[in-house]
């Protein structure tokens, strides 16, 4: 088992080497906060700050190898991100689809409308919890995913969308008010944090602004506070401060699990857990009445937490600890090269964002940079249908358009927007 001490060392080296890796991407971009902000607004308390409050409290039961290898891991896939990002050339990669810039403040209102037409039956039938939205999230965990799932990227949309118009300040403070309202009626306080990473993003991305260290750590320090703030309406606590460490420190349980599957050497899985994960996770039950519940990592909540998953009350999760069963040692080869993917597709579109100013785009760089626009609890990564939701919004902003657009022949990307390059001057795209 490892000690505490070397423990926190070991936790402190691998988040300096993922700060380090930020700090490098930070520079190349000439803003602070760019496409590694999400998954570290997550990552560091959950596998960082949280892990060492728990520590603090109760010890650790892992074995000096699994501590060793989930936080090189950790640090492996960040630093592959980095890398792919900062050395991907800057050519805008161009793709076969037309597109223009109409529509998108009116579908942003009816992805709106969808959303809480689709999600109110659901509040409907459960009234009596309209007022702990966190009981309708547990009860709804199998058997509604359509309603549940479906309102939420709508609402996800309705907020990128109002973004790219030109409407008053008012009409998009409505329209993400209302969203954000209605998400947060789904019991998930991650739901709500995204609209905030969302905002956090376009900031940079679709305005086309930079933002020094001090002003994001202020962003940050604010969106803490949100979680804090979420975790309070939706979290029973405890009276006294240590019940409350100890309840908010049980979210760390990504690294812990993910060591226990590597101390109990469980069998190798060869890879079948991650492609349940993303193929058949994301199959509707209604459509596969008889899918079984334990796909993907759930496969090791039913050997190792049983009772939590027959319950349908919220099995933990495994972290790495799915790939580790699926790939043993090679695990961090093969997340090593995913953070080297991921990098390489958000450089791209990035760069593709830079010139087209287009929520497309936008939507892409949001998936790739962590964002759970498809909010289905980090079951896998649903790359396909992101590409068929970017593929939609180009579709619907043609429709009515005068003018449309293929992808710019310029061949580097420039540090700010150019969409007027793309966009007539009478055009009504958005609107």
């Amino acid at each position: 088992m490892i000690s505490a001490q070397l423990a926190n060392v070991v936790m402190a080296s691998s988040l300096l080497i993922v700060i380090l890796a930020y700090v490098k991407l930070s520079t190349m971009e000439g803003s602070y906060i760019n496409v590694l902000i999400p998954s570290l607004v997550v990552s560091i308390p959950a596998y960082y700050f949280l892990p060492w409050i728990y520590i603090q409290i109760f010890g650790t039961g892992a074995s000096r190898y699994a501590f060793l290898y989930v936080y090189a891991t950790l640090a492996a896939e960040n630093v592959a991100f980095v890398y792919a990002y900062s050395r991907a050339r800057a050519k805008v990669v161009r793709l076969p689809f037309r597109f223009s810039y109409q529509n998108f403040g009116l579908v942003a209102w009816i992805c709106l409308g969808l959303a809480v037409l689709i999600y109110v039956p659901l509040l409907m039938q459960f009234r009596e919890f309209l007022l702990d939205p966190r009981e309708i999230y547990k009860l709804t965990r199998t058997g509604f995913g359509p309603q549940f799932y479906i309102s939420s990227i709508l609402a996800y949309l309705a907020v990128i969308l109002i973004l790219f118009t030109k409407r008053s300040w008012r009409v998009k403070t409505v329209v993400i008010a209302v969203a954000t309202w209605l998400l947060l009626l789904h019991g998930s306080k991650g739901h709500v944090l995204n609209v905030v990473l969302l905002l956090i993003l376009f900031h940079v991305y679709g305005a086309g602004r930079k933002v020094g260290l001090g002003r994001t750590l202020v962003v940050c320090s604010a969106t803490a506070l949100v979680v804090v703030l979420l975790f309070a309406g939706t979290m029973a606590l405890g009276d006294g401060a240590q019940e409350m460490l100890e309840s908010i420190s049980e979210y760390s349980d990504y690294t812990r699990n993910a060591m226990m599957v590597i101390d109990e050497h469980f069998p190798l899985q060869y890879g079948r857990l991650t492609i349940e994960a993303n193929t058949l996770a994301y199959i509707p039950r209604a459509l596969m009445p008889n899918k079984p519940k334990d796909l993907g990592g759930l496969y090791l909540d039913e050997e190792f937490y049983p009772e939590e998953l027959d319950a349908d009350a919220g099995a933990p999760a495994f972290g790495m600890g799915m790939q580790y069963a699926d790939f043993g040692a090679l695990a961090i080869v093969y997340l090593a090269l995913f953070g080297l993917l991921r990098g390489w597709l958000a450089r791209v579109f990035v760069n593709r964002l830079k010139i087209t100013h287009h929520p497309a785009d936008f939507f892409m760089v949001a998936f790739l940079a962590d964002v759970a626009v498809f909010p289905v609890g980090g079951i896998g990564w649903f790359l396909p249908g992101a590409i068929l939701v970017a593929l939609f919004l180009r579709r619907v902003s043609r429709i009515g358009a005068d003018k449309v657009y293929r992808d710019p022949q310029r061949k580097t990307s420039s540090s700010r927007p150019a969409a007027g390059m793309l966009r007539p001057a009478n055009s009504p795209g958005s609107v």
